[in-house]
């Protein structure tokens, strides 16, 4: 019985930790009026002239705009910044021009020179798997139309769609020690046999590289820059690739005026879970069952409005925009258990965005209690 209940909090924890995009940050951009490093390690940049602009969401000054002649971000060298074999990079770009000059590559980041040297990591987008690398003899680039994204030790053959001038783009790179995988847009477009240690004496640079022969000045806006010591999951890479704007096009929002909250309510204690403070009045929130789907089922239900009854948790997510109300207002989103499942109580796992920013919150329920979450708007 004990090794069963220990498997199963195993299972739990394994579940739950694969879209924690916390563990591993080793450096993260999210240019929210500035370039500094949001993850801890204080990789804030020695030099930028890159321009802030509207970001993915339209939101003002919430991303950098490189114009491909002589903008960049420089940060220095650290040890936090090199990784043994297993690295992630993600990145939000849209390409606004492209590099004319000598083998055609936009730079998008580098660490460690230009030309994927050894011990470095880097992401751009270049013609030279269309243009069998005919591009560095020195042509000038002429065909725009077959450009693809690259990153170290990935790109064999050309991919279709190229990519489109004016169009946001999520990259994600990821090298587990044997392999290097290259998504785009949550599709898998490259995944090779590779291996690298990536730790060299080079600063880090974005929008261009650190080569005087090869600078590839980058034409593009860029956003939401990570850096991972570790592999990412595919899980995570769907994470980092949704769009929460455009969930909130597509989900209705719930009305006060619609359901009132049931009557068994009250019969249950409330548990404060968790109280979160808020930059947004709306927000989207999303539930998943916690480790092992087991047939738990709920009714959530926000400020005495019904999100959904009779809602089986399972690892398809199931997503909500919620409005918060400003003021000294209990903004209470709370989840009643109908049943505990095979395995009691009934857990989910809550993933919320707030604009860029990510929250993964767990919530309980029980026969005696009802799990609250309660949030607030940030004055």
């Amino acid at each position: 019985m004990l090794r069963i209940l220990f498997l199963l909090l195993f299972l739990n924890y394994s579940a739950s930790a694969q879209t924690n995009l916390s563990l591993g940050l080793a450096a993260y951009y999210p240019f929210n009026g500035n370039a500094n490093d949001e993850s801890g390690y204080n990789n804030n940049p020695v030099f930028n002239n890159a321009t802030l602009t509207a970001d993915r969401f339209g939101s003002v000054n919430s991303a950098y705009h490189f114009n491909g002649k002589n903008n960049y971000i420089k940060i220095l060298n650290s040890p936090s910044l090199n990784s043994k074999n297993t690295i992630s990079l993600s990145v939000w770009v849209k390409p606004t021009g492209f590099y004319y000059d000598i083998c055609h590559a936009s730079q998008i980041l580098s660490k460690g020179g230009g030309n994927y040297m050894d011990g470095s990591y880097a992401l751009r987008f270049d013609d030279a798997l269309y243009t069998q690398g005919n591009g560095c003899g020195g042509e000038i680039l002429k065909d725009s139309t077959h450009q693809n994204f690259r990153g170290t030790g990935t790109g064999t053959s050309p991919y279709s769609p190229y990519i489109k001038k004016g169009e946001w783009y999520n990259l994600v790179y990821i090298n587990d020690g044997d392999s290097a995988k290259l998504f785009v847009n949550c599709t898998l477009k490259y995944a090779i046999k590779f291996s690298e240690i990536f730790t060299n004496k080079d600063d880090l640079f974005i929008g261009k590289s650190d080569d005087e022969l090869f600078p590839f000045w980058l034409n593009a806006t860029v956003d939401d820059v990570r850096i991972y010591n570790r592999a990412l999951t595919k899980d995570e890479v769907k994470a980092l690739c949704i769009e929460p704007k455009k969930i909130k096009e597509d989900k209705p929002v719930a009305k006060k005026d619609t359901i009132t909250k049931p009557i068994v309510l009250e019969k249950r204690e409330k548990k404060i879970l968790n109280q979160l403070e808020v930059e947004h009045d709306s927000i989207s929130v999303t539930l998943y069952d916690n480790g092992i789907v087991d047939g738990d089922s709920v009714t959530l239900i926000y400020q005495d409005t019904i999100l959904t009854t009779h809602q089986l948790l399972t690892d398809k997510g199931r997503t909500f925009i919620i409005k918060i109300d400003k003021g000294d207002v209990n903004n209470e989103l709370i989840m009643y258990a109908e049943n505990l499942g095979s395995i009691p109580p009934n857990t989910a796992i809550m993933v919320i965005y707030d604009g860029k920013k990510r929250y993964e919150l767990n919530i309980s329920s029980s026969k005696t209690s009802n799990g609250v979450i309660r949030f607030k708007l940030k004055e």
